[in-house]
């Protein structure tokens, strides 16, 4: 027998022992008599026996499920945890073969490079400055590469001026209007002639304008 069946046998010798106890107290005057060392002696015997299997059973069981879990662990291979080192591994490995697929091994350069030439990707910063004292751009004539287009505006001036790009009159990106400060702005342009000025009312009309070529 295991453990699992004594424990039921004393418990239920317990159980019938209590019922019959129970019913000689009720039927018999003198019950237990001289026996009451014995019945004594009775019970505690059920009772630590019933105790005892108890909690052998219920360590067998403890003991089961820790081993039907570490079988389930080693079952499961090391990339089943994806929160896990290794699954943070696994991704960084399938990302580099990604990349290596797709002819851009490593990571990407990080910034722009000015003037970057070739395709729709190109970029190019330009430097533009006002005046220091006269409503004027220190450059009239601007020119860059299609794709995207920085302009570095520098207002060295406590005369608010700003830089708009625009093309026939539209306009398509500018930078806020500042003071004594410096600013950007940038537009994915293609090729084609556009137009940068400055939109503080009077001040293109007084000639701070200037065209914007992009090849």
């Amino acid at each position: 027998m295991d453990d699992k069946d004594l424990f039921y046998i004393f418990g239920i010798a317990l159980a019938v022992s209590a019922v019959l106890l129970t019913f000689a107290g009720l039927k018999l005057k003198n019950f237990p008599g001289r026996a009451f060392p014995v019945v004594i002696l009775w019970f505690v015997a059920l009772v630590i026996g019933a105790t005892t299997f108890a909690v052998r059973e219920s360590q067998h069981e403890a003991h089961a499920r820790e081993a039907e879990h570490h079988a389930e662990e080693s079952s499961s291979g090391p990339y089943e945890n994806e929160g896990g080192a290794l699954g943070g591994e696994r991704e960084e490995l399938e990302e580099q073969a990604e990349k290596e697929a797709e002819g851009t091994p490593g990571e990407e350069p990080v910034g722009e490079t000015e003037g970057t030439s070739g395709g729709p990707e190109a970029s190019s910063t330009l430097q533009l400055a006002a005046d220091q004292e006269e409503i004027a751009f220190d450059k009239t004539e601007l020119s860059a590469k299609a794709g995207k287009v920085t302009i570095d505006f520098d207002n060295p001036s406590a005369i608010p001026h700003n830089v708009v790009i625009e093309q026939e009159g539209e306009e398509i990106a500018g930078t806020p209007v500042i003071t004594e400060s410096k600013a950007s702005v940038s537009a994915d342009l293609e090729p084609g002639s556009y137009a940068f000025v400055c939109t503080v009312p009077g001040h293109e009309e007084a000639g701070m304008a200037g065209t914007l070529t992009v090849e």
